[in-house]
């Protein structure tokens, strides 16, 4: 294994676990790069790949605390119960 797929292997395995914010950031980063326009076509390719990574990674840590987002509503007996987060504009029962 080269040093270079070592160093990527690592940031796959360190990227992992980032955080959401740190992902978007990295991303955005990545991002201005590209737009800049000077990388060689070889080093906006791996650019790229590493977009594509870093966004599919954000999306699915959305959807991970978009699952696990609940709020504590009172039902019709006036206890507190677990119930999905709704998300602005969708339509739900009343409350």
């Amino acid at each position: 294994m080269t040093r270079e797929t070592q160093r990527k292997t690592a940031a796959l395995v360190e990227g992992a676990a980032e955080p959401y914010d740190a992902l978007v950031a990295r991303l955005e980063k990545v991002v201005g790069e590209l737009e800049a326009g000077t990388l060689s076509l070889e080093q906006s390719i791996e650019k790229f790949a590493e977009g594509i990574r870093l966004a599919r990674e954000a999306s699915r840590k959305l959807d991970e605390a978009e699952r696990r987002v609940e709020m504590l509503v009172k039902n019709e007996a006036g206890e507190a119960e677990a119930a999905p987060f709704e998300a602005e504009g969708e339509k739900g029962p009343s409350r």
